[in-house]
């Protein structure tokens, strides 16, 4: 019988390095698992206040002048990647986003109301689309 208790502080420390690498391999998996199933997307799909504003193929490189006359954003598709390379808004988080290619990622510009989004071939972010919406 032991009187300052350590030997349940170490097995208590034990088991709390335990349960951390436990939740880190799970994060790591997951982290991989959604990155391997995410399949590269064929054009960007460029709306702007909710309309659209072009389709752009991922596989031609060229340079997207997005804006109005107060306003411009500078999209660039280069390797089948598509970033926001230039924009005129206060906060700069959609020059910031890293580049974009799997069906489903998108980058957006909340000041110019400028969404950008993967898409595959038929123009949708995967390959479900919906038949019918009830309520």
């Amino acid at each position: 019988m032991h009187r300052n208790g350590l030997d349940s502080t170490k097995k208590s420390y034990k088991n709390d390095i335990l349960l951390i690498l436990f939740f880190l391999i799970i994060g790591i998996g997951a982290f991989a698992f959604m990155q391997l199933q995410g399949k590269r997307g064929a054009e960007v799909k460029v709306s702007v206040n909710n309309k659209e504003y072009g389709i752009y193929s991922l596989d031609k490189n060229q340079t997207v002048t997005i804006g109005e006359d107060d306003w411009e954003n500078i999209l660039i598709i280069k390797d089948g990647k598509a970033s926001m390379a230039k924009a005129d808004c206060p906060d700069k988080i959609c020059v910031n986003h890293a580049a974009i290619s799997k069906k489903g990622e998108t980058i957006v510009c909340l000041p110019h109301k400028v969404v950008v989004e993967v898409v595959d071939e038929n123009g949708t972010q995967d390959g479900n689309q919906i038949d019918i919406i009830s309520k």
